[in-house]
Formats: C-alpha cells, sequence, structure tokens
C-alpha cells in the first residue's frame, strides 16, 4: 500500500476477519496517488448530475467554460494529471481527481493546492477498505426483532413513504425478500464487482414481509436507495473497499435526492470533503446513521465521530462499542444474501442498519426532525421500536 492511503472499515465484523486487496473505482490507472480538488461553481445546479454514472468516461461530462480552464491550469502548474469529475450540487461545488506523479509528496501537494485562491479544497483520495464476516440458513429466527419488538411496533407503522439510502457495496434487488423494496439505483462504482453486504444491510432495513418466506425488515414499508459505492473483491464474502470520491459522489446524490435517512454501516479516518456534505445532511434534516467503530480504534472513528450523525453500538458484542449511545443487535442476525439466499452476519454494520429501520418506521409515523429522533432513540436504556412509537406519538 502506498503510505497515505487509508483505511475505511465497513463494520461487518469486529474480530476474526482479513483485508481484501482494494480495487480502485477509477479504473484507468495512471500511477501515482491521487487527490480531490472542490472548485466554487456557480452554475453547478444546471450541470447533468446524472452524468456522474458514467464514472469511467470522464468525458462524458464537462464542468463548463469557465471551470475548464482553471481545471487544465491546476493540473499544469502542479504537476497533475486529470482523471475524473463531476457536480457537486449539494456544496455548489465542481469536484475533480487528479492523479500526482509517483514520488510526489501528496500531502503537502494537497496542502499547496488548499492554499491556491482558484481551490476551494484538496485533500488526498482516502482509499478504503472492509473487513467482514458471514456465517448461513425466517421469521422465528429472526431474534433481532424481537429484541427490538419490531412485530408490535408494526402495528403502528411499516415505515411506508420513507426514502432510506443504503450507501454500500450494492444490493441484490432481484432478491425475493427485496424486490420492489429498491425504488432507486446509482452505481458510483463503475463496473466494479458488487459484495453481499450492502444486500445484507438492506434486508435489515426494508426486507418484504408480505411475501410469505423469507425474513422481514424492521421497516417493510419503506423505499431503499440502492447507493452502490463500494466494490468487492470477486469473491463471495461480504468484504467491500471504497474510496472518499465514490461515497462523496453517493452522499452528494442521497442529499439531494431529499431522502430522510442515510445508512453508512462503515468506519474509517477523518475526511474533511465527507464532514462537509455530512454537515449539509443535518442541514436538510436527514439522519444518517453510521456504525460505531471498535473501541480504542482512533484511526477509524469517522464518521462516527460527526456531532450530527446516530452512532449505533452492538447491544449484544460483550464490549463497549466507543461512546455509542444507541444499541441494537448485531450478533448472527438472519439476512438476505445475494442470489435469493440468507446468512448470519455480525458486526455494528448490522446493528446500524436496524436502527435505520426504527427511524424509518417513527418519521413514516411522525415528520420528526433529527434531534427529536435522536432523542426518541436514548430516552430509555433498551431500545425498543414499539416505545420509540408510542413516544413519538405524544410528541407535540
Amino acid at each position: 500500500m502506498m503510505r497515505s492511503l487509508r483505511s475505511l472499515l465497513l463494520l461487518c465484523s469486529l474480530t476474526g476477519v482479513v483485508c481484501v486487496t482494494p480495487y480502485s473505482a477509477l479504473a484507468a490507472d495512471t500511477g501515482g496517488e491521487r487527490i480531490l480538488v472542490t472548485l466554487h461553481y456557480d452554475a453547478v445546479d444546471q450541470m447533468h448530475g446524472d452524468a456522474i454514472e458514467h464514472y469511467h468516461r470522464p468525458h462524458d461530462y464537462g464542468p463548463g467554460a469557465n471551470v475548464e480552464p482553471v481545471l487544465d491550469a491546476l493540473a499544469k502548474e502542479y504537476g497533475l494529471v486529470r482523471v475524473n469529475g463531476w457536480p457537486m450540487r449539494s456544496l455548489s461545488v465542481h469536484c475533480e481527481v487528479y492523479t500526482v506523479a509517483a514520488g510526489v509528496d501528496v500531502v503537502a501537494l494537497a496542502a499547496r493546492l488548499a492554499q491556491d485562491p482558484r481551490v476551494d479544497s484538496a485533500e488526498p483520495m482516502s482509499q478504503f477498505h472492509t473487513l467482514t464476516a458471514t456465517g448461513t440458513s425466517y421469521r422465528s429466527l429472526q431474534h433481532s426483532l424481537d429484541e427490538l419488538d419490531v412485530d408490535r411496533a408494526h402495528a403502528l407503522s411499516r415505515g411506508r413513504g420513507v426514502r432510506v439510502a443504503v450507501i454500500d457495496s450494492g444490493v441484490d434487488a432481484t432478491h425475493p425478500d427485496l424486490n420492489g423494496a429498491v425504488q432507486t439505483r446509482r452505481d458510483f462504482a463503475g463496473s466494479a464487482a458488487a459484495a453481499p453486504h450492502g444486500t445484507e444491510v438492506a434486508g435489515v432495513i426494508a426486507a418484504r414481509g408480505d411475501n410469505g418466506a423469507g425474513i422481514v425488515g424492521v421497516a417493510p414499508d419503506s423505499e431503499l436507495l440502492d447507493l452502490h459505492a463500494c466494490w468487492g473483491d470477486g469473491n463471495a464474502n461480504s468484504a467491500a473497499s471504497c474510496d472518499s470520491y465514490s461515497l462523496a459522489q453517493a452522499l452528494d446524490f442521497a442529499i439531494t435526492s431529499t431522502v430522510d435517512v442515510i445508512n453508512l454501516s462503515l468506519a474509517g479516518p477523518e475526511d474533511a470533503l465527507l464532514a462537509r456534505l455530512l454537515a449539509v445532511a443535518e442541514t436538510r434534516a436527514i439522519c444518517v446513521v453510521v456504525a460505531a467503530p471498535p473501541p480504542g480504534d482512533l484511526t477509524h472513528g469517522f464518521p462516527a465521530s460527526v456531532p450530527s450523525v446516530i452512532v449505533v453500538g452492538m447491544s449484544d458484542a460483550g464490549v463497549r462499542m466507543g461512546s455509542a449511545r444507541i444499541r441494537a443487535p448485531g450478533t448472527d442476525v438472519l439476512t438476505t444474501f445475494p442470489g435469493g439466499r440468507y446468512d448470519y452476519a455480525s458486526g455494528s454494520s448490522l446493528a446500524a442498519a436496524h436502527v435505520s429501520g426504527v427511524i424509518a418506521l417513527a418519521r413514516a409515523l411522525r415528520r420528526l426532525d433529527p434531534q427529536q429522533v435522536r432523542s426518541l432513540l436514548t430516552a430509555h436504556e433498551h431500545l425498543s421500536a414499539e416505545v420509540v412509537l408510542a413516544d413519538a406519538a405524544t410528541l407535540r
């Protein structure tokens, strides 16, 4: 690994796991490391946001005559090579990926770029990796739903009309228990392979419960946005990788798509650009749910370190989940697996997915703001979906 690459975990397991070799979503490898640069662009809202689907074809999209000369000038002056870019509408900036020549100190170069008056921000590209674990096998086996009193909560709400963005490794929308759950799909990982992790998270949140088979999600009538921002290693396991560019694109899309909940079952190093996007999500009244990192892991505390997000740890972990005040089931959770299958998975990824589902139930019942949601989730020591909905009904 190059020395400035930083790890990010999709927390599907806390122990007994193997880190996979990363695969870059920006497949055109020109050598050297990469830098993310943003420029202010007044006309960004007029750009074609859907162009970001052409992830590997940067020439399909041009940022406009007033930005192109600046992008080219920066490349020439700083010895960079342009790789890809897109309009980040939620921040009203254009984001460009540059490749740095081999041997150049990418951290120092990013700092120099950040001081350039033409530049809004500059930071080294973060390379992310996942650590995963799954086990094997319908409602009788879903002990996590019993712990959360989900069946009784469904008498009050099933999450209808609530939009949940799953920013992950892709969702198998053809799975019988997810058929009809995914309303929107976007691929920010290009032609890279999906991984099971996204399907596992999606099943916990929104597996359909009216098909007479399989399992049921916490919010079975909610609508999912499958925002494929991480990629697998080609093996049949949950392991996946992502980077700050793919995650930023997915967050930007979710924010501008007026979602109610964003599920980020991941953790990693501090990232300034992603932190800016999470701040915008808060101003748009979007509840962002993240998985708690392992306790004491100071290098993988983001985005749990962002004050506005809802951090979820495992209620059955047997260890403290960092500073997480909200806890949900995360051990041996039966959920959906690609190819119409089911599997057991463990980790705070699954705990976060349970809470995203509970929030979907609550927001379908009442139009709550994120602070009200946080208060409901932390009002009692034991998290119960039934109690959260009952408390929500009494709010004025």
